[in-house]
């Protein structure tokens, strides 16, 4: 997952943003499907988290995407 920048950057809506478009791809790759969309997913976190590093980690959790393909969305 590539979410390179400042620790403030992470509360940016561009950054945000960058993240929704993360959660779609690892979960169309890993085929896992929600009755939640990618930016209701990602607000939840969002809401959950102090920290960037909090942020990002709470995302395989809640999206059911295993941490290695969330690490290596590539694959």
């Amino acid at each position: 997952m590539d979410v390179t920048g400042p620790e403030t950057d992470w509360r940016s809506t561009n950054f945000r943003q960058k993240l929704v478009s993360q959660i779609d791809d690892a979960m169309r790759k890993a085929g896992v499907a929600h009755n939640k969309s990618s930016k209701d997913m990602e607000s939840h976190v969002f809401m959950k988290a102090k920290t960037r590093v909090k942020h990002l980690y709470l995302f395989p959790e809640v999206t059911g995407v295993s941490k290695e393909v969330w690490n290596n969305p590539q694959k």
